[in-house]
């Protein structure tokens, strides 16, 4: 009831949207999609991300080890269609993204030969996700093996001409990720919607401050920097769940960068809460938004 009436005045106009708050989630969004929609639904975070989406040589797109698009049709779970839609259903679950990429998996090496097929297997791949999987709204750039410029433009121009937003997902190379947006930018305003600035493992150190600053630079002071740079950290993990942040140190790292104009941010990584369970989705996304100054009600 407390949901349905937050949800009302909202609506009504008397409570401001909820800051983006974001958890990206791998394997268990496939594996136990319903016990999944129980638990984020009313956890109050707004964005899911799910990782991660691969690429092989041929185009087709597997998530994790799953096939999901071969040879251009969905061949993924037939009931996920519509659970992922009802993810975004009776709570504050307002936009799903697919990430695509991580360390040492190639794909964006894949993506760089695919995009000069002229059969474009590439976008057929992605026609066949957007058009089975309409809830997913955005795809997420987690590049940390090519690094390519070109490839990154080319890849962004193809996912937005499908309907997608994209957002980028580093932990290094701010000039790298700035350029491509830069470039993107005075071609499709508004097509990258968020950089998912990893702040743990290797991005540990990274100060989401000067990532504003730099983008401001480059971008000029019309453009709203602040907004798009949502930092990630790690939740508690590892053997006796002892490595990462518990949810109050997340909040007080949302206060520090609170301060330098930070409006948003993310929880890495979903699967890890459910090997240590001492605290839930739910109090993730309440320290975000502790952090941020946007305490929900209890």
């Amino acid at each position: 009831m407390a949901l349905v009436t937050i949800l009302l005045a909202m609506l009504l106009g008397f409570l401001p949207a909820p800051p983006p708050t974001a958890i990206y989630i791998g394997g268990p969004l496939l594996a136990t999609p319903e016990a999944i929609l129980r638990d984020l639904k009313p956890s109050g975070f707004t964005n899911v991300v799910a990782w991660t989406l691969h690429v092989n040589p041929a185009g087709d797109l597997s998530f994790n080890d799953a096939p999901l698009v071969t040879g251009g049709r969905y061949v993924g779970p037939p009931a996920w269609p519509a659970q992922l839609a009802d993810l975004k259903t009776g709570g504050q679950v307002s936009r799903l993204l697919f990430s695509v990429g991580s360390a040492g998996a190639g794909d964006f090496h894949h993506i760089q030969s695919l995009l000069d097929r002229p059969d474009r297997p590439l976008q057929a791949s992605f026609a066949a996700l957007r058009h089975a999987l309409p809830a997913v709204d955005g795809i997420d750039l987690d590049d940390e093996d090519l690094m390519g410029a070109a490839t990154t433009v080319a890849f962004s121009r193809l996912l937005g001409g499908l309907g997608f937003h994209v957002t980028f997902c580093p932990y290094a190379r701010p000039a790298f990720w700035i350029h491509c947006l830069q470039t993107l930018e005075a071609e499709t305003p508004g097509l990258v919607t968020a950089f998912h600035l990893q702040c743990y493992a290797g991005g540990t150190g990274n100060e989401p401050g000067a990532w504003i600053r730099q983008i401001a630079e480059s971008l000029g002071p019309a453009f709203d920097a602040a907004a798009l740079v949502r930092p990630g950290l790690w939740c508690r993990h590892g053997e006796g769940c002892t490595e990462g942040d518990a949810p109050e140190a997340m909040a007080d790292a949302f206060r520090t960068w609170k301060a330098d104009g930070v409006r948003g941010g993310f929880v890495w990584l979903y699967d890890d809460l459910r090997a240590c369970p001492a605290f839930t989705a739910a109090d993730y996304a309440r320290a975000l938004r502790k952090g941020l100054g946007d305490e929900p009600p209890a």
